[in-house]
């Protein structure tokens, strides 16, 4: 009897650029960003129908979603959750989503520093976390200007995220060019599956209660409440 093969879907549509990839089983079959400069609800689709396509597979044998659940881009938050939701749906497969900070700083885990992951939040702001080498969460996440960064408890830290450049110089940086590290931040998310401890089930309950985490409100919202 042949065994069905076991597709991961790995989707970051958080950020300003999106990312994917599918694996089969550990291999790697296929990673790509995404323009994003129309908006991620032309991009995300197309550029998935072409990953399958490329890989030969269906739709309905993807078997498993991991997914940059935010803090970022509210539009990309929202479609790239409504995307995973109905495959997940479709599907009846496992949903697991992460923080897209301790994504951003998982390139320099183990890396012998403490790892500060900043994100651009626009209007004058960041999202940020402090984590430990094991990508344990030590302060955080928080969404504040550059500069309140600066009063957090840490010292000689890896800086990383594309909100790395927005924060005030300081001899504590141990600051990384965050396209300096030449892989597709989707793939990460394989790799903190792998460290999570969460079950890979598919729980209906769950999947619909699941929302982005914004961290804070919408901008449009922002602007009418003052």
């Amino acid at each position: 009897m042949v065994k069905p093969r076991q597709l991961t879907l790995a989707l970051d549509a958080s950020q300003a650029s999106g990312s994917i990839a599918l694996f089969e089983g550990e291999s790697l079959l296929y990673a790509s960003y995404f323009n994003v400069s129309i908006t991620h609800s032309e991009t995300l689709m197309p550029q998935l129908d072409a990953a399958l396509k490329l890989t030969g597979f269906a739709p309905a044998e993807v078997s498993k979603i991991l997914l940059a659940n935010g803090p970022g881009s509210f539009t990309g938050l929202r479609i790239g959750l409504a995307t995973a939701k109905g495959i997940a749906y479709a599907n009846r497969c496992p949903l697991k989503a992460f923080s897209s900070l301790k994504l951003a700083a998982l390139p320099r885990m183990h890396c012998g520093k403490n790892i500060l992951s900043v994100i651009d939040a626009r209007m004058k702001e960041v999202y940020a976390a402090l984590w430990d080498e094991e990508l344990n969460l030590i302060h955080g996440p928080e969404v504040c200007p550059p500069q309140a960064i600066l009063d957090w408890d840490f010292d000689n830290v890896w800086l990383i995220g594309d909100g790395s450049h927005i924060l005030p110089a300081d001899d504590r940086f141990k600051s990384l060019h965050p396209n300096s590290l030449g892989y597709v931040p989707a793939i990460g998310l394989y790799t903190l599956d792998l460290l999570s401890e969460l079950d890979d089930v598919y729980d209906f309950a769950s999947l619909a209660d699941l929302q982005p985490f914004y961290l804070r409100d919408f901008s449009a919202q922002i602007q009418r409440n003052n």
